[in-house]
């Protein structure tokens, strides 16, 4: 009986001597190890190979889990959306569309931050506040005569950005901003303008005021960054359905590159079709 006895504490005491833990980390790889300490931010622990080697430091934000040799589970991927792990960050911002008044109009939007992972935009485009290009030139009593766009109107916006999980610092020892990071974001457009275009309906050319409606659903997709908790850069690019109020049989009367040059979309042809979008935005961190 003394016998068993003595077996029984061998075997437990063998069982706790080989027994390891198991360190996920989020980007997959996992570590034998043996963890000595969990602390508010992170975990100490020795590898399960070296019980006498050094002791390794690894930061709680860059885990997923934890599974220890007793069966326990202690997950760590909530972490990322905890509101507090970005506490005391500014969750508002306006925006400028630096390269719009180069393209003909000029573009604000105001952002706010739901939750880490969301955000929503809502924008407001003042179309004719740019540059006004020369359109071409066209024949007419004998002579070139020059002419522009002269546009003018409005357009508003509104999108959900989807962020991924936010990114962390070269020594990932805590979250960046809760406003950066790569993002996708659904946006709908809708627009109104006036605009000249040359006409060819009686045959010879002439200069006539169209009235231009437009929209579009396009799925935006893109990167932000925040520098120094103040300013921001919003680098964007996006494809999706775009419509207008342009239609086939009119197109033909006229000659124009720009009957489907909606400023802030540019849209692939008449009628209903594919839409594009793009820029870059520069911002303002507010309260």
């Amino acid at each position: 009986m003394k016998k068993i006895i003595i077996f029984l504490i061998i075997a437990l005491c063998s069982a706790q001597l080989f027994a390891q833990d198991k360190i996920y980390k989020l980007k997959g790889s996992v570590i034998n190890a043996k963890v000595i300490e969990i602390g508010t931010d992170e975990i100490k622990y020795k590898l399960f190979e070296n019980p006498d080697g050094p002791v390794y430091v690894v930061d709680k934000s860059t885990l997923s889990k934890i599974e220890f040799a007793n069966g326990k589970v202690e997950k760590y991927t909530s972490s990322f959306k905890d509101p507090e792990n970005y506490e005391g960050q500014l969750t508002k911002a306006i925006k400028f569309n630096f390269l719009s008044p180069l393209l003909g109009y000029a573009q604000f939007s105001f952002e706010k931050s739901v939750t880490p992972l969301k955000s929503y935009e809502l924008g407001l485009g003042i179309i004719g506040a740019g540059k006004n290009y020369q359109i071409d030139n066209y024949y007419v009593n004998g002579q070139y005569q020059p002419y522009k766009r002269n546009a003018f109107g409005v357009f508003v916006d509104a999108g959900y950005k989807f962020n991924k999980l936010p990114n962390f610092f070269s020594k990932g020892t805590r979250m960046t901003h809760v406003m950066q990071g790569t993002y996708i974001k659904p946006t709908a457009t809708l627009g109104f303008y006036k605009d000249n275009a040359l006409s060819y309906k009686t045959g010879n050319p002439e200069i006539e005021t169209r009235h231009n409606v437009f929209g579009a659903i396009i799925l935006n997709f893109g990167r932000q960054w925040v520098f120094g908790e103040k300013f921001l850069v919003d680098l964007y690019y996006g494809v999706g359905y775009a419509f207008d109020n342009t239609k086939n049989e009119n197109s033909n009367n006229y000659y124009s590159d720009n009957l489907y040059n909606h400023f802030v979309i540019q849209k692939a042809g008449s009628g209903a079709n594919l839409g594009f979008s793009g820029g870059v935005k520069i911002g303002l961190l507010i309260k």
